[in-house]
């Protein structure tokens, strides 16, 4: 999240360490930060002294897994009734 806008998840594999370490470099200086959102997007950020940013490492969800749900009763094996 940065300047309390939405939030931009990143790719599962980025380098955390590395981001901060340039959004802080940048920070400094007024420069623009590059990463790659989850989706794919590649993004540009201007940061400045006076920018707010907020990183957060979620734990793995299932549910973010493309996989076909049960949908109830339908998909019980028929012997069990």
């Amino acid at each position: 999240m940065i300047d309390d806008d939405d939030s931009l998840p990143l790719e599962r594999d980025q380098d955390i360490g590395d981001l901060k370490r340039r959004i802080e470099e940048a920070a400094a200086h007024s420069r623009f930060v590059d990463f790659r959102t989850a989706d794919g997007a590649e993004v540009s950020v201007l940061l400045s002294p006076h920018s707010r940013v907020r990183i957060a490492v979620l734990p793995f969800r299932l549910e973010a897994v493309d996989a076909v749900q049960p949908g109830g009763f339908d998909d019980l094996p028929a012997d069990l009734f």
